[in-house]
């Protein structure tokens, strides 16, 4: 481990913005889009996992959503408090560091690496075994073929220097037209959507603000971006904006079409064909998969970040180093693909709230090394705390799908 990574100041410097003009920094534009692409990605969340979990609530669907977006602001901030004086490729990883010294530090780090790593593996074979062939039937046969092909063409853009950090971010932009679009399909039809009264909302709420977990992912990039800490704290707050905005008016519309078509496979395919056609639900359909795929890259950028924070390896040689077991895993995934995603998803999820709920409980020991801890700190810790603490029951008690 690389002892610069490890080295604890009582009063490390707060993060300073490095030029515009130092050369081989990544542009903010590009940045920006990352953000975009890595909180859950826009369109997954709007046309997939949101409408899924929408669609046994009784209340208003875009009121749980509105409730569920707003939740998710305390760890947000957190994350934005703790970027004020921290921008590096560590992340939540150099924010635990900061504030609870390298042995707590090393266990979030453990559980972070070990909910990612599981994560790119297990979500390629979703993509090729469920989505895919949810949008394209006639995929089938070649799904054995696809399930190398794409960890084996994500290894190939991260190992070509930024190609993949660039194709993350164009996906994020590419897809906030198309949540806008599917936005307006029920509702431009019927004028408007129903209201009811609100009826347990607290629990849907909860769960669906966890869709948004993935935002952490562009701290990981706080070390090579243009503008430095300033940078990542308005990229990461925007896109928890704009994303979030988005997802809430994808789901007004959900009030206006049956039941049957929100519990789908894929419900934003559904309910774009029946109103517009089905050339229109295949390009829903498709773009939904890019969206999980961009996350998929989003994630593996984030390691190969956290990798070259903890060993000192070049970027490129750490994700050198994610990319044979990455791909071996997947060319084992080929012995039984639902199997091993149901095998890998539970450990996943439970590692990352691990993760997550380290670094938020040890947030007011990072304040008081800086400042004093005020009452709106208290209120983001126990909000953040207890947000995570959900994720972290609810992967232990409820059983993976099958």
């Amino acid at each position: 481990m690389n002892p610069a990574a490890t080295r604890q100041e009582t009063r490390p410097p707060r993060a300073v913005a490095p030029s515009t003009k130092r050369p081989g920094l990544l542009p903010r534009s590009t940045f920006y889009g990352f953000c975009i692409a890595s909180i859950g990605g826009p369109l997954a969340l709007s046309a997939l996992y949101a409408p899924n979990i929408l669609a046994d609530t009784s209340s208003p669907p875009w009121l749980v959503a509105l409730v569920g977006w707003a939740i998710f602001g305390a760890p947000v901030l957190v994350w934005l408090r703790y970027s004020r004086d921290i921008a590096s490729s560590g992340g939540l990883f150099a924010f635990t560091r900061a504030a609870a010294g390298p042995r707590i530090a090393a266990l979030h780090g453990a559980a972070w690496i070990v909910s990612y790593f599981l994560y790119l593996p297990y979500t390629v074979t979703y993509v090729v075994y469920d989505l895919l062939p949810t949008t394209f039937p006639g995929i089938a046969g070649f799904r054995p073929v696809l399930e190398i092909a794409l960890p084996v063409a994500l290894v190939a853009a991260i190992l070509a220097g930024r190609a993949l950090i660039g194709a993350v971010a164009a996906a994020g932009i590419l897809q906030l037209p198309v949540v806008a679009l599917l936005a307006g399909i029920e509702l431009g039809r019927t004028g408007s959507a129903a209201v009811a009264a609100p009826a347990g909302i607290v629990t849907p709420a909860l769960t669906l603000s966890l869709l948004f977990v993935c935002g952490s992912l562009p701290l990981y990039l706080g070390g090579e971006v243009e503008g430095g800490a300033a940078t990542v704290r308005r990229g990461v707050g925007g896109a928890y904006v704009l994303v979030g905005a988005f997802t809430v008016a994808a789901a007004a519309t959900l009030d206006t079409v049956p039941g049957g078509l929100r519990a789908g496979e894929l419900p934003g395919q559904a309910i774009a064909a029946s109103s517009a056609g089905h050339a229109l639900g295949t390009a829903v359909g498709a773009g939904v998969a890019l969206s999980v795929v961009a996350l998929i890259g989003a994630e593996y950028v984030a390691l190969s970040r956290l990798g070259h924070a903890l060993t000192g390896l070049s970027r490129r040689a750490a994700a050198a180093a994610i990319a044979l077991p990455f791909v071996g895993a997947d060319v084992m995934s080929l012995i039984n693909p639902e199997r091993f995603y149901s095998i890998l998803l539970r450990p996943s999820l439970v590692a990352l709230y691990v993760a997550q709920l380290i670094a938020v409980l040890v947030y007011p020991l990072f304040r008081l090394k800086r400042r004093s801890v005020t009452a709106i700190d208290v209120a983001l810790w126990a909000g953040a705390s207890a947000l995570m603490g959900w994720g972290l029951w609810l992967s232990l008690a409820h059983p993976p799908a099958s």
